[in-house]
């Protein structure tokens, strides 16, 4: 099951996206205080106690996450694997398209400014391996059916 390329592509995934939870993903500046956007809600990073709650863009990933985990036990089904990272793929677009309106509401909520951070290209690094592996399980697919064919 280790062996497989694409059950690394699939661990890469996992990492990537968790990972991306655990950090913020850009940084709000208005005249009175610094803002952390992260996957949950967007805190200020002085420590005070207002932030702006919210728990879609969370939730996006860490779904996409644990389909990605329970995608490498599907080694046998590959097809079944390919459903997971389809749903990865299309999940992962959903959420840069959530990150963005809530970005520009936030945005003109604060009337601030907004700079990246490193976290906001992780969920990307995710759907780039979660294709690599969509593709490495359809080039396994094709070469069974060509064995079995022979066969």
């Amino acid at each position: 099951m280790i062996q497989r390329i694409q059950t690394l592509y699939l661990l890469m995934v996992v990492a990537s996206l968790v990972t991306a939870i655990f950090m913020p993903w850009g940084s709000f500046f208005t005249s009175e205080a610094v803002y952390s956007y992260e996957a949950f809600a967007v805190k200020t990073a002085v420590g005070q106690a207002e932030s702006i709650g919210f728990w879609a863009l969370g939730v996006i990933l860490a779904v996409c996450a644990l389909s990605a985990f329970v995608a490498i036990f599907f080694f046998k089904k590959r097809l079944t694997q390919v459903r997971f990272c389809i749903f990865n793929l299309i999940a992962l677009i959903g959420f840069y398209i959530v990150f963005l309106i809530a970005l520009f509401v936030t945005k003109a909520q604060l009337d601030a400014t907004f700079g990246l951070n490193f976290g906001f290209a992780l969920p990307l690094v995710g759907l780039i391996f979660d294709f690599l592996a969509m593709n490495a399980i359809l080039n396994d697919e094709k070469k069974v059916r060509a064995y079995q064919r022979i066969r």
